[in-house]
């Protein structure tokens, strides 16, 4: 009898025991918090972009997954986004892809302009080997490219029409502070002239640019088109968008958590892309309906002026890209037209 006492005994505190954890552990299932900054305002793609991944990865975790946004450069400008991704106090960002151009050689090959003829090209090559390539060129750096999102091609805008580089000549125009930007610019006949985003209107006012080239969203947001005769449809530059990820963090994630974050960022890479896309038409039908300035549309024709112009820096570049250049010309199927 004492025995069976004993045995109803342990067996009761075991089972006290087990419904005591329960509270402590459910108490300890968290959600998971995820931070994502980027340096553009709400109405971005790379904004509406978030907003999606948010949504995606929320209902796709159950609720286990949370994401905040940081937009406006909240969490500071590229460099600064990047060094703490780097260090783990950030844990997701979306960094214009020339700040990652001092970890890697590997992205250089997106500075080439001329490049891609249309968005189909460029997306074909961000989701092929050449994109997983470069995006694994950043690891060793302590950030990871999740995914390729877009900021849609870059135009110009000019005090002055021009559809052939001949009429660059003397043209005065902001470009971002990169080195095969102001090179190419600079073989094409103009004075490239790297200035920070912040005094590009300011500079166009008052005379010291005559051109700047952007994207149609920094275009309109920034008023480029009211102060600037022309807007140039040059398309010289596709704008892939890396969704960068912190390496620290990444690495303290779970299978399952990897899988759902990867998963929601492939799937809002789509929804993203055709965002951008209508971002741009959008604002491109407002300028031809408000008339602000007039829009002259490249043929591909001259484009092909404009890069055959530039493919001297083509060969002098190609090496420095360890192959990456040719393997775009394979998957395109064009003739290497650079050695």
């Amino acid at each position: 009898m004492k025995k069976h006492v004993n045995f109803a005994v342990a067996a009761l505190v075991i089972i006290l025991l087990v419904f005591a954890c329960v509270p402590a552990f459910a108490a300890s299932e968290k959600p998971l918090t995820l931070r994502i900054a980027h340096v553009v305002t709400e109405k971005g793609g790379e904004h509406l972009g978030s907003l999606k991944l948010k949504e995606i990865l929320e209902k796709k975790s159950g609720g286990k997954i949370i994401v905040e946004i940081y937009p406006n450069g909240s969490m500071g400008q590229n460099r600064e986004m990047i060094e703490s991704m780097q260090a783990g106090a950030l844990d997701m960002g979306l960094p214009a892809l020339p700040a990652l151009g001092g970890f890697t050689d590997a992205t250089k090959v997106f500075d080439l302009l001329y490049l891609f003829n249309d968005r189909k090209e460029a997306e074909k090559v961000l989701d092929g080997e050449v994109g997983k390539s470069v995006a694994k060129s950043v690891e060793k750096s302590g950030i990871k490219i999740i995914s390729w999102w877009s900021q849609g091609f870059r135009e110009s805008t000019s005090n002055r029409k021009f559809v052939k580089p001949e009429d660059l000549k003397g043209l005065k125009i902001r470009v971002m502070d990169n080195p095969l930007h102001i090179e190419a610019w600079n073989t094409l006949g103009a004075s490239a002239i790297p200035m920070a985003f912040s005094e590009v209107l300011t500079s166009l006012q008052q005379g010291v640019l005559d051109a700047q080239e952007n994207p149609y969203q920094n275009i309109v947001q920034s008023g480029f088109d009211k102060v600037q005769k022309f807007i140039i449809e040059t398309g010289h530059l596709y704008g892939p968008l890396p969704l960068v990820f912190s390496k620290k963090v990444w690495d303290k994630l779970t299978p399952e958590q990897q899988k759902m974050i990867q998963e929601a960022a492939d799937e809002t890479k789509i929804y993203e892309r055709e965002a951008q896309e209508k971002i741009n038409k959008d604002l491109r039908d407002g300028i031809v309906k408000s008339k602000t300035c007039t829009i002259v549309t490249l043929t591909p024709e001259q484009k092909n002026a404009f890069r055959a112009k530039l493919l001297p820096l083509y060969k002098k570049h190609a090496p420095s890209t360890n192959g990456l250049l040719e393997k775009i010309y394979h998957q395109l199927g064009r003739k290497i037209d650079f050695k």
